[in-house]
């Protein structure tokens, strides 16, 4: 019998370590790149579901913001270009602007700024199609979130001499959860092309 050399084996041993050390490497070094997104914080969880106590919204407290499938908005049933949004809902919000076709003010004595008109009840009402593009969402949202941030800033550097985010934590509070909340309601999306 010839004697036969066996070829001796590769030992793959380490070979999974070494993929699982590449892929960490990829994960730490590869950048998740977004263009759009939105920043918001998520109300506080409620154990129980309040009861229903009949109140009826009134109609001119609400800013209804619909966007169909081929991305043409409504507000309050009147077209209106992306571009006339952040306008509209500066309107709306603007606690100095009173009359029927504002929300409902409520003078309120508030710490470092005394007595002034709020909003307490307005509200800005999101509807959008299941078609609608994303990017449109967005931008809506972003208009709607730009308009009380920009109300936020006018205000304060009229009150306090300085914008928003440069205010104490104090005049943060008293200005951005009682003067000007950000109140965005989003209702689930509809699907109005299938009857």
């Amino acid at each position: 019998m010839a004697n036969v050399k066996k070829t001796p084996g590769i030992n793959g041993s380490s070979m999974a370590d070494i993929s699982f050390i590449l892929l960490i490497f990829f994960l730490m070094v590869t950048t998740m790149g977004s263009e759009f997104g939105l920043i918001r914080q998520l109300p506080p969880w409620v154990d129980s579901r309040p009861d229903d106590t009949g109140d009826k919204i009134n109609k001119r407290n609400v800013l209804v913001v619909n966007i169909n499938s081929q991305n043409a908005m409504l507000v309050n049933n009147e077209y209106t270009q992306m571009s006339q949004l952040r306008a509209r809902a500066k309107e709306f919000f603007n606690v100095e602007n009173s009359g029927e076709n504002y929300p409902e003010k409520e003078v309120v004595n508030l710490p470092l700024v005394g007595a002034i008109n709020v909003n307490k009840t307005a509200l800005v009402s999101l509807q959008n199609d299941r078609s609608t593009a994303y990017k449109t969402y967005i931008q809506a949202q972003n208009e709607l979130a730009a308009a009380v941030n920009e109300l936020r800033d006018e205000f304060c550097m009229q009150r306090f001499g300085r914008k928003y985010e440069d205010c104490s934590a104090e005049q943060q509070d008293v200005v951005g959860n009682q003067i000007y909340k950000m109140a965005i309601s989003e209702a689930e999306p509809k699907d109005y092309t299938k009857k």
